[in-house]
């Protein structure tokens, strides 16, 4: 009695361990599903770049919050606009989408690294007219716009009172655009603001920063053509309207208009604290097939190491068990059966049971 109770112990213990193993190369096989295990992403995510990127692909920059999961990964929609960010895994990198999440066509900015998380390393490319280029400061990390940008806004120019040749250099509507704003809400990923108790916004949308007498105007006022996530990270290149000697409106540079910080949403130490870009980026190799050009991370890495150790495991495994169902006398098809563990659950439980009885 005693060792049939040992028999069946050992062979609960074996099973125990085969079905550990059955895991182990699940994961391996499927590795997506557990290669986030444990592992937390940023719920907001900045994609910023500079200005030369702004002024052609702005309208896909800003701030972004996860919106579930695609591709065994956290999926992003930008916040208060139609584009979304996410894992494409027919070809093992990140990609944006103005349709919706596993839409390829059309896609203009390009992470090539199959990271479990958007902000893992920075690698990004963005679609130029012609060609996808790689950019170095393009990048994407975890940021929440209230720790970014200002909430209230200050726009002001030294210009504002000035006349030339007895004209004013600002006419009526460019000079009431000036003043104080505060946010209000999120359009097209950044915020957007409002003079105090008058018809007065500025907005981000058509890769522009615009002041004007209402929110989705694509004319107003005040424009910077390409920006920031943040209108008071743009020092120049502000341009107000004016009437020209036909009476059509035109745009003219006014290099004193700054726009500066009132208010913060929240106490925070200095901006340079907060502009953490994450690893620095590697340089982009331009191949035919853009997703084959992933380099060997260190996921990679660790999942090849823990495969040829689960398989050195899996082979101690079954030949333990193949030397004990032969020292026990199988051979042939008996032989495979017991070392594979086929057709034993009956009798292990009819062994069992006897063990009970007794």
């Amino acid at each position: 009695a005693y060792n049939q109770a040992k028999s069946v112990d050992m062979n609960m213990r074996e099973k125990n361990e085969l079905s550990s193993l059955i895991v182990l190369f699940f994961c391996l096989a499927f590795p997506k599903p557990c290669l986030g295990a444990g592992k937390e992403c940023c719920s907001s995510i900045l994609l910023d770049s500079d200005l030369a990127v702004h002024m052609i692909q702005g309208d896909k920059l800003g701030f972004y919050s996860q919106l579930g999961y695609y591709g065994a990964r956290p999926a992003y929609r930008q916040q208060g606009g139609e584009f979304f960010i996410f894992y494409y895994e027919e070809e093992n990198h990140w990609i944006d989408s103005r349709y919706f999440y596993g839409a390829s066509l059309f896609s203009k900015l390009v992470n090539e690294m199959d990271g479990y998380c958007l902000d893992d390393h920075n690698n990004w490319s963005f679609y130029n007219g012609s060609d996808l280029m790689y950019s170095e400061v393009l990048t994407s990390n975890c940021s929440k716009i209230e720790d970014v940008c200002c909430k209230e806004l200050r726009i002001s120019s030294a210009n504002s009172d000035v006349i030339i040749d007895k004209e004013p250099y600002y006419n009526n509507q460019s000079k009431d655009s000036l003043g104080d704003y505060k946010a209000i809400g999120i359009i097209n990923g950044r915020f957007v603001y409002q003079k105090e108790n008058l018809d007065s916004f500025l907005e981000y949308g058509g890769k522009h920063w615009t002041v004007s007498s209402g929110v989705g105007q694509n004319t107003g006022h005040i424009i910077h053509h390409g920006g920031s996530v943040c209108p008071e990270l743009i020092e120049k290149e502000w341009q107000i309207s004016y009437r020209n000697a036909d009476g059509d409106w035109e745009w003219k540079d006014d290099p004193f208009l700054k726009i500066t910080c009132v208010k913060k949403m929240t106490d925070m130490t200095p901006k340079e604290e907060h502009q953490d870009t994450g690893p620095v980026a590697q340089a982009y190799i331009q191949t035919e097939h853009a997703g084959q050009a992933s380099s060997y991370s260190a996921e990679t890495l660790v999942f090849g190491c823990i495969t040829m150790l689960l398989l050195s495991m899996m082979i101690a495994f079954f030949t333990r068990r193949f030397y004990r169902a032969w020292g026990r006398g199988a051979q042939g098809k008996q032989l495979l059966f017991e070392t594979l563990d086929i057709e034993q659950a009956g009798e292990n439980q009819a062994s069992f049971n006897k063990f009970e009885d007794q």
